[in-house]
């Protein structure tokens, strides 16, 4: 059910992203949107976890039960999800589980291997980055190697980055063409690129089914490197020189493990990137990496959202329902009483009520009944031989005599400990000269819990002679 609402979940924050993007247009710069989507992203991560939390202690939600539950009932019944749902959610922890360990493979085999490879690069590059790294603010140290084991310019490492220039690009560019690139990078350093991108990888794998999560994670990453390509210009570097450096990073470049910081990407993405910053209107100063702006607006989306979903009561941990107590024949008009106060404050409403809690336990119930299947066989023999004997030696009940004019017998059982009561009516009639002993009705009266949907009164119709309910 959790995974059922995050798609609506999603849908409505990309929804608003998007309206967002439309109003602000050309003041919405790559820097903030990247960072509402990463706010919306962990904000969709809230909502599962809370979502599964309200499923998993039983809270009941009047909004989702009738938009998410009862769209899903109308498809399959009860029977069938409840056998659907395990398999389901097994299946998706392996995926997940398959998606994370291959993603943590690839990353222990690049750092196993990444030293094998590496060249010193240009000294007229390696004092152009730390000059670089100073002025844009980065206090850790930045290392820069050529490597001939990669085909692509990236960026790995937090707390000791590393810019990798393939050796086979960098001899087809200029000194100044490579600098493009480094600053590229720089960039991804600054903004906190590479953790963000872990957490991007998680909410990836987390959200694998979900279309608009993924069109979300797209998102960022375009937004992300537009960002490093405006940097870029802010330096006054020829655009043109630049998409060309880009362009041949692209021909070199093949497959690269999800959590390195490439330069390139995908050939649609990056010709997006080119039109971006080669227009005159995008080029813009030097956002400065606040998260302000998408913090609160993130803020208002949750409390936007919580005002739709969280319209919730919780159930309370325990409902005592009063025992009921009924002597025998003599009170048997307050039973009667009782259980007619009972069949008339039964609306329209509180049946369908009860239907849908009846529906929801059935695979429950039906599991208890096969447990107590013997029970009620050995108590359903043992009720049939004592009739016979009734009818066979011609007893007369105590009660029959105490009560002649009723001739009704009123048996009265509880459970020692404990409020659950259970109260039985047979009729006693003379019937073809024999006295018979017949089933009128039963009232139980029992203490639930928090667990129980269905409140604990029970009564039922008046039985056939030959039949016993439990």
């Amino acid at each position: 059910m959790s995974m059922l609402h995050s798609l609506w979940q999603a849908a409505v924050l990309v929804l608003l992203y998007s309206l967002i993007e439309k109003s602000l247009q050309h003041r919405f710069t790559p820097l903030q949107k990247r960072n509402l989507l990463f706010v919306s992203l962990a904000v969709q991560t809230i909502l599962l976890f809370v979502t599964f939390c309200m499923y998993y202690f039983n809270v009941e939600n009047d909004f989702t039960e009738s938009v998410i539950t009862q769209t899903v009932s109308d498809f399959l019944s009860a029977n069938s999800i409840h056998i659907i749902t395990p398999w389901l959610f097994a299946g998706y922890i392996l995926t997940i589980s398959y998606k994370m360990i291959k993603t943590l493979y690839d990353w222990y085999s690049f750092k196993s291997g990444f030293t094998a490879g590496l060249q010193k690069p240009d000294v007229d590059l390696k004092l152009f980055t730390a000059l670089k790294s100073a002025q844009f603010g980065i206090s850790k140290k930045v290392q820069l190697w050529y490597s001939n084991t990669i085909n692509t310019p990236l960026t790995f490492g937090f707390i000791k980055p590393v810019i990798v220039l393939p050796v086979a690009l960098v001899n087809q560019l200029s000194l100044t063409q490579a600098e493009t690139l480094i600053l590229h990078e720089l960039t991804h350093i600054k903004a906190n690129d590479y953790l963000l991108n872990w957490f991007l990888l998680i909410g990836e794998n987390v959200f694998f089914f979900n279309p608009f999560i993924i069109s979300l994670c797209k998102k960022i990453r375009l937004e992300r490197e537009k960002y490093c390509d405006i940097n870029v210009m802010a330096f006054n570097y020829a655009p043109l020189t630049y998409a060309e450096t880009l362009l041949q990073a692209q021909q070199v470049k093949h497959y690269q493990v999800q959590y390195q910081l490439a330069a390139v990407g995908k050939k649609q993405e990056l010709l997006q990137r080119i039109q971006f910053f080669t227009n005159t209107k995008n080029q813009l100063r030097i956002q400065q990496n606040h998260f302000a702006v998408p913090v609160f607006t993130g803020l208002f989306i949750l409390v936007l959202l919580s005002t739709l979903f969280f319209q919730y009561s919780i159930v309370k941990s325990k409902i005592p329902i009063a025992a009921v107590t009924v002597s025998p024949a003599n009170d048997y008009t307050a039973a009667d009483k009782f259980v007619s106060t009972i069949i008339e404050n039964l609306t329209d409403e509180k049946l369908k009520a009860i239907e849908a809690a009846v529906e929801k336990q059935q695979p429950e119930i039906e599991k208890h009944i096969k447990t107590l299947a013997p029970l009620i066989k050995e108590i359903s023999t043992k009720a049939m031989a004592l009739a016979d004997e009734i009818n066979n030696n011609y007893i007369v009940p105590a009660a029959l005599e105490e009560n002649d004019a009723s001739k009704q017998i009123v048996v009265r059982e509880q459970e020692s400990g404990s409020k659950n009561a259970l109260v039985k009516v047979y009729t006693v009639a003379f019937k073809n000269g024999q006295w018979v002993l017949r089933p009128e009705w039963k009232l139980a009266a029992k203490e639930t819990g928090a667990a129980d949907s269905l409140h604990s009164i029970d009564t039922s119709a008046p039985l056939p002679e030959s039949q016993t309910a439990y």
